[in-house]
């Protein structure tokens, strides 16, 4: 067909040229800092775009369908047109690519628990509460179906707490509150407090001072709850964990020197005993620091049905595809396996529960290691 790209176009397809050209466009600025993630972590923005890979990818398929679209019309320039729709397609593969070759790196295959004795096995939950009652009805009735033998809040207010709880006629324990074990381990702050159906024999607090941001209700300073529990026959460390979010650029410095705390306490703790880092990491899996965290420290994860999913929506679960982030995690050490992980229910809050299901091998095996 001679000359047909500079023969006159109707407006229609006028129209459906140029959302092709957009959607390509769009699809590689997508990707592009999709791939920023990965080139250039050590940058607040850069680093923040792995909250977002997901949407990302979703975008950037959108942009190639509209691109494929404008293939049933006539372009002025038709070979650059179908050179940037294979270009777009590459980068879509390469970014998905290094999506699961990341997912990959930090959930390696982890062997049976075996030992002297029997594997013991925990349930373990954390729950960010956005200072949700601890008294709420639907929060009472899912943990009482729970049975979890270990539970990590996040955004507690336990101060707060014990002062609503006894000014509103009550007692300030919630040892009466079913679902609750007996023994609790709080930090000053009182933003993360475990309850634990194993003694609490240890307790470190780790106060991480953050950047002033000039607002007196915005407590910008974090803790790093670690502790050991008496499973009875062994020690087990836990770490539980809520950094700032890095929503601003000293948000983010407050995180990374949050996660540098977590690193020193690895450090000091016992090597032979099992460790287990749970709560809301604030962080995504696929930053590069959280692959640093975990490779640094010999530690793995594992995510629900084997892929990371929204933990924290904002406005309406429904929405979370396009408002939901994955910031919730777990990370164990040798000596401990992953059973399962899986998320609760939506609760009067804007996190996820999740549920932790593992096998903390006898100390026979912990200490051949």
């Amino acid at each position: 067909m001679p000359r047909q790209a500079s023969e006159p176009r109707t407006v229609m397809a006028r129209w459906i040229s140029l959302v092709g050209w957009m959607g390509i466009a769009g699809g590689m600025a997508v990707c592009i800092l999709g791939f920023s993630a990965f080139l250039a972590p050590g940058f607040w923005f850069t680093d923040n775009m792995s909250f977002f890979q997901r949407q990302f990818v979703g975008a950037a398929l959108c942009g190639l369908i509209g691109g494929l679209a404008g293939l049933t019309v006539s372009h002025r320039l038709p070979v650059l047109y179908r050179k940037s729709i294979l270009i777009l397609g590459v980068m879509i593969v390469t970014l998905g690519g290094l999506l699961m070759a990341r997912i990959d790196a930090v959930t390696p295959d982890m062997p049976e628990a075996e030992g002297a004795r029997p594997a013991k096995r925990i349930r373990l939950v954390s729950i960010n509460l956005e200072h949700l009652d601890l008294r709420d009805e639907i929060l009472i009735a899912y943990l009482d179906s729970l049975k979890a033998d270990v539970i990590v809040l996040e955004e507690t207010s336990f101060g707060w707490q014990r002062r609503h709880m006894t000014g509103s006629g009550g007692t300030s324990e919630l040892t009466s509150f079913g679902p609750y074990p007996v023994h609790v381990a709080e930090g000053t702050l009182g933003d993360v407090v475990v309850f634990s159906r194993f003694p609490v024999t240890r307790l470190t607090p780790v106060t991480i001072t953050g950047h002033d941001n000039g607002n007196p209700y915005d407590d910008t300073n974090r803790e790093v709850l670690s502790l050991t529990l008496d499973l009875g026959d062994q020690p087990l460390n836990l770490i539980a964990v809520h950094p700032s979010s890095p929503r601003t650029p000293a948000r983010w410095s407050d995180r990374q020197a949050y996660f540098e705390a977590v690193g020193t306490e690895i450090d000091r703790l016992d090597a032979q005993a099992p460790l287990i880092v749970f709560g809301d990491w604030n962080l995504s899996p696929w930053s590069g620091h959280f692959l640093r965290l975990l490779t640094d420290n010999g530690l793995t994860t594992a995510f629900p049905d084997g892929l990371p999913q929204t933990t924290r929506f904002f406005f309406d679960y429904r929405l979370h595809w396009l408002l939901g982030a994955i910031v919730d995690h777990v990370a164990v050490s040798a000596g401990i396996v992953i059973d399962n992980v899986e998320l609760g229910p939506v609760l009067p809050t804007d996190h996820l529960p999740l549920v932790v299901d593992v096998s903390v091998a006898g100390p026979a095996t912990v200490n051949a290691n």
